[in-house]
């Protein structure tokens, strides 16, 4: 039987992000953590970046402590 979650937001415990990523130190320029635990994080951000060609990098937490590092370079 496999458990059944309506959004993915329910298992995320928060996001971060930095926009300006060097590939080695990880620099938070915005954090959702929700408040309560019935709270969501919002799932959609904005947020300058710095001029020119930059890396965004999105580091996301779930509820079991596993961490997932997304880099896009823009």
């Amino acid at each position: 039987m496999q458990p059944k979650i309506d959004d993915w937001r329910a298992m995320v415990d928060c996001v971060m992000v930095d926009p300006a990523y060097d590939g080695r130190v990880f620099n938070v320029a915005l954090s959702d953590i929700p408040e309560r635990k019935t709270d969501l994080v919002k799932g959609a951000y904005e947020l300058d970046a710095p001029a020119g060609q930059t890396t965004v990098a999105v580091k996301i937490v779930d509820m079991l402590g596993e961490e997932v590092l997304v880099t896009a370079t823009i």
